[in-house]
């Protein structure tokens, strides 16, 4: 299988997890990918061929059996691999996606379930997403967002997407996984949201907070 084959299958496979859906719309894969519709459309009439996945027209696609058991795989590695170079290379959260890209592919079935023994069975990977087991069974995937919060609220930061430009804002910030935020405003008019955190108090757009994700605290 090519890299760029890889790459549909692995993002299929997180939109279908993360979003909790059966199938993936073509503009969605597009949006995440760059890349335009019908380039989309070409790797899907490939990866058909290749019985990786299954297309109903006007709907979208899923994943076969063998494209579901290669995804696990890809992703399994990619997280495990994060979670090593960050707590044992010191590498920075904003660093790991490329280096991680590249170990996935040239590691054995062995070395990672070796690597999985040695990081001691991690759960998620350094950006609160879940690493799945070889099963497909994976931890709770946490979809509450930021935006989705009221004034008042105090919420736990679980889960961010993995984008240079975001992770670069939380990092100016100091904001890690399991940093709690509290909410002290929200105007949706203007499509901000007032934080409080570390005893300093900022707006953060929609936008970001709708990339940001975790639970209430009770």
């Amino acid at each position: 299988m090519y890299r760029a084959e890889e790459d549909y299958i692995k993002n299929i496979y997180k939109l279908t997890v993360e979003k909790n859906k059966k199938i993936v719309k073509n503009n969605e894969l597009a949006e995440v990918l760059g890349f335009t519709d019908q380039t989309v459309n070409e790797m899907i009439k490939k990866l058909v061929t290749k019985k990786l996945v299954s297309f109903i027209p006007y709907k979208g696609v899923s994943l076969t059996s063998k494209g579901l058991n290669e995804s696990i795989r890809l992703v399994r590695n990619h997280r495990l691999w994060e979670v090593f170079l960050v707590n044992h290379l010191n590498y920075k959260w904003t660093e790991v996606h490329e280096e991680a890209e590249k170990l996935e592919h040239a590691s054995s079935d062995l070395l990672i379930e070796n690597l999985f023994k040695y990081l001691k069975q991690p759960v998620y990977c350094v950006h609160g997403n879940a690493i799945p087991n070889l099963d497909g069974s994976v931890a709770k995937t946490f979809d509450f967002s930021l935006s989705d919060c009221n004034p008042g609220d105090v919420f736990i930061l679980k889960r961010v997407m993995d984008q240079p430009k975001l992770l670069k804002f939380l990092d100016e910030k100091n904001i890690r996984l399991y940093s709690i935020l509290k909410i002290v405003g929200k105007d949706t008019f203007n499509g901000m949201i007032e934080i409080s955190y570390l005893n300093e108090t900022f707006y953060v757009s929609l936008i970001i907070a709708d990339k940001l994700f975790g639970e209430l605290e009770s």
